[in-house]
């Protein structure tokens, strides 16, 4: 299967599931803020894959945007500048890495070869292990190396939040998720939302999560635009990278 299929109408994902008219109602939600999305190899990488990709696809118009063309290179080579530094001060499994220091950071410098999934978890798991904030996320009968190992490097790992705040903290770059599955609440059948993007006042800070819930009758609402990440926004202070999470995989939204 190939890393990244072509472009489908958000409709066939409706025609997929004939048998759950909840997940069929999730989809027709959906199909009110989205048109399109692309299918992501079904594998342990899924989630680093579809952010490098969206986030690659969204560069170019981001750059288009903006005045200083470079801006927005620079920011990002600094991001992976400070995590080199974390990753060389970390221990690691000679097994796992002959030479981490070196290895890493060759991964880095391949960043913009769009199918290197392996710097993105490296910086992921570099994230996790360098900050005490991710430990409550951590079940007790785990260490953060275990956690890593069963959550960051497994080849069947499922896409989880934790992982998600740690990359998109480490590049700097905001992200929403769409999240749909079986559940329902007493509300009716509602997707559940996570934006991960500073707030004006949180510029500082590990970016904010924030969880919300589309229905059938949802508006568009403006969110409090950040600072330093304003330009990977849309006009509405969304995150321009969409993901549509499906029991722990990951695809490619693509807003109407």
């Amino acid at each position: 299967m190939l890393y990244l299929r072509v472009f489908e109408q958000l409709a066939e994902l409706v025609r997929e599931s004939p048998d759950n008219s909840i997940i069929q109602e999730k989809m027709k939600i959906l199909s009110k803020h989205y048109v399109l999305f692309r299918r992501t190899r079904q594998d342990g990488s899924c989630f680093y894959r579809a952010f490098l990709f969206s986030y690659m696809a969204c560069l170019q118009e981001i750059l288009r945007q903006m005045q200083d063309k470079q801006a927005e290179v620079t920011r990002l080579m600094e991001c992976l500048e400070m995590y080199t530094d974390r990753f060389s001060r970390l221990k690691w499994d000679k097994a796992y890495f002959f030479n981490p220091e070196k290895y890493f950071s060759s991964v880095v410098s391949e960043l913009n070869e769009v199918l290197n999934v392996i710097a993105a978890g490296l910086l992921t798991e570099t994230e996790i292990r360098t900050e005490e904030f991710y430990k409550q996320s951590i079940p007790q009968n785990l260490n953060v190396l275990q956690f890593c190992w069963k959550t960051v490097r497994s080849l069947d790992a499922e896409a989880t939040t934790t992982q998600m705040r740690a990359l998109t903290y480490t590049l700097g770059i905001p992200l929403r998720v769409e999240v749909v599955d079986k559940s329902s609440t007493g509300q009716g059948v509602l997707v559940k939302r996570l934006n991960f993007f500073h707030q004006a006042d949180l510029n500082k800070g590990p970016l904010h999560l924030t969880r919300g819930y589309l229905s059938s009758s949802t508006a568009p609402k403006l969110l409090e635009e950040g600072g330093d990440d304003a330009n990977l926004l849309s006009s509405d202070g969304a995150p321009l990278l969409t993901l549509l999470c499906r029991r722990g995989h990951c695809d490619i939204l693509y807003r109407k």
